[in-house]
């Protein structure tokens, strides 16, 4: 059987390029299957959903992404999988992230104090309140999923 090539991406940089023969994309309806030959599709992803990608037929060799927001599609045998903040679950560093998280909330309360008429003030506020969401949602899974 023919591979599916799958691309997954972030604004800032590109997660996995690669032939993959199966994968699992939490759209916002619901996780669906892609397999090679899928149907066209454009569907919006999950916030804190996992993409995981089968690299082999078996399902032995797999790559999962931890999604926030974005959007999917299949067209011409080409999964491309859009994130406005991804990461390879395989790569949370949960320290790390936990010290981001700490520090983005010293930021936002900083910012609601000195919150005022200032419009680009409140566009970093609303910013740095996805951003916290994001590093939240990486310590849930890793605490959810560190005995699986």
């Amino acid at each position: 059987m023919d591979g599916l090539r799958c691309v997954v991406c972030i604004p800032t940089r590109e997660l996995f390029a690669g032939e993959i023969s199966y994968a699992s994309v939490p759209s916002a309806e619901g996780y669906y299957g892609v397999l090679p030959g899928h149907e066209m599709i454009v569907a919006a992803n999950k916030s804190g959903g996992v993409l995981t990608l089968n690299l082999d037929e078996a399902g032995k060799e797999k790559r999962q992404f931890l999604l926030y927001e974005g959007a999917s599609q299949v067209f011409n045998n080409i999964l491309t999988v859009l994130g406005r903040f991804g990461v390879d679950v395989a790569n949370i560093d949960v320290d790390d992230v936990r010290a981001k998280a700490d520090k983005m909330r010293e930021t936002i309360a900083q910012l609601e104090a000195d919150k005022g008429e200032d419009e680009q003030a409140d566009v970093t506020l609303r910013v740095s309140r996805k951003r916290l969401e994001w590093y939240e949602m990486q310590i849930k899974y890793v605490e959810e999923n560190v005995h699986a």
